[in-house]
Formats: structure tokens, sequence, C-alpha cells
């Protein structure tokens, strides 16, 4: 639970400023909830991933249920990081009567992938905190779930030559990146399982061909033979720290 200790002014004036909290300092252990004061439905980002990349500033909002028959002062919403480095994204929220004593609860939050303190070593799950305080003096707060926050990832295609007789051998390359969080700049990333996938002209739907792994240098490579005209993409499942990425289909004229 987040309270306004002496430890944490730094991070409670952040917030009230309206601006994004860092904070060195551990969230206090929650307390059992007071009367009627209860916090459900706590949800960060629409329950995806929050993909953030190398320069450009990422937004997102946490949702909460809040009862209290007395009434809301003040609620707060944000998401943690411990280890291996602390690191706190807390906002006021702005909360909405639904019905006394029930209240919808909102904020937006901002994560700025050039801050110092926001690393490589972040990237995966992220605690979900939020607490109420209610105009009674009741107040509470918790760790509801997690959500992840991945490193977001590029992927390039060319499907080669173009255009091909039908029967001759296709050469598909590309490249997989993804954002390094330590010097802003999008690196190389290996030996990852990225698959082939092939989307036949009149065709809704990309189906795999074949799944090949990405070299020291992030590239990958393979050759098909040529059947029918339609699109060639490479696709990325993304891993626990990394977001899932598809490259853009490569047309491809068979004659």
């Amino acid at each position: 639970m987040r309270v306004r200790a002496t430890t944490a002014t730094s991070v409670v004036a952040a917030t009230v400023a309206g601006a994004l909290a860092f904070s060195v300092f551990a969230a206090p252990a929650a307390q059992a909830a007071k009367d009627n004061l209860s916090i459900t439905d706590v949800v960060a980002n629409g329950g995806r991933a929050i993909v953030v990349g190398t320069t450009a500033k990422k937004s997102f909002t946490i949702t909460s249920a809040v009862t209290e028959d007395s009434g809301i002062k003040e609620a707060d919403l944000g998401i943690v990081h411990e280890e291996p480095s602390i690191n706190h994204y807390w906002k006021p929220a702005t909360c909405t009567s639904v019905g006394k004593p029930r209240y919808v609860c909102k904020a937006t939050l901002t994560i700025d992938p050039r801050a110092e303190w926001f690393r490589n070593a972040q990237a995966g799950p992220w605690k979900v905190h939020a607490q109420a305080f209610g105009k009674d003096g009741d107040l509470y707060g918790d760790y509801y779930a997690t959500v992840p926050v991945k490193r977001a990832a590029r992927l390039t295609v060319d499907a080669a030559p173009e255009p091909v007789k039908k029967g001759e051998t296709l050469t598909i390359t590309g490249k997989l990146t993804r954002a390094d969080w330590n010097t802003n700049k999008y690196v190389n990333y290996a030996s990852q399982s990225v698959r082939l996938e092939f989307r036949e002209k009149g065709d809704n739907g990309y189906a795999t061909v074949k799944t090949v792994k990405s070299n020291g240098s992030g590239a990958l490579k393979t050759t098909v033979k040529a059947a029918s005209d339609g699109y060639w993409r490479w696709s990325f499942t993304g891993t626990s720290t990394t977001a899932a990425i598809a490259a853009t289909g490569d047309y491809v004229d068979v004659r």
C-alpha cells in the first residue's frame, strides 16, 4: 500500500503535480481494508502488454472499481518494478460515481524511454498497484496482478527475385531488431525463432511455411519454390521481454 510516508515525499509531490513519478523507495506493504472501502477490477492498458520503443513516449491507462460509503477523497493508480532496480510510475486517478457507494477510477500514465532510470533490465512483468482514501479516513491499497512492459521490435522482409517464374527459387530475407532502452537505439535480436508466412493473392490470412532462427546480426534468410502470386512476410511471436511483430507482406508476382 502506498501512503504519504516521509520516505515517499518526492513521489507524492510528483504525482500531485501530474507528472510521472520515480522513486528509489519500495512501496509499503498493504494493510487490511477499513470498513466498507474496497478496490476491485484493476486493469492496466486494457489487459494488454505495454510496448515501449526508443524515443516516443508511451501513454496507457489504468482503471479500477472502488467501493466506499463516505465518498472518495483521493485514489492513485500505478505500476511498480522492484527487481533488479526500483521504478515507480504513479498518477492521481479521476473517480466517477456510478451509483453510491461505487466509483470507477481512471488514470493515464506516460513512460518516457529516454528517462535515465528506464533500462532493459526492467522489461517484463510490472506489478499493478491501486489505492484509495475515503472521506471518512478509510484507506486501502494493494498490488493487483501484473502487466508486461515490453521492448518494441522491428521486422523487415524482402522476397527476390520479383517477378519470378513458377517453380523457381525465391530467396526471402529480413532482419529482426528490438528497442534498447539503455542506448535508445534499435539493436539486432539474435537466435530468435521467426515464422515465414505466405498469403496467396485473394486469401484473407497468412499460413506458416517454415520457421527460421535469426543469426548473430538478427538477419533472416531462407529459400522457397515459387508456386503462386501472393505476399511473403516474417512473423515474430515475441518473448516475455520483447513484443510480437509481423513485417508488412512483400508481394511477389509468379509468372
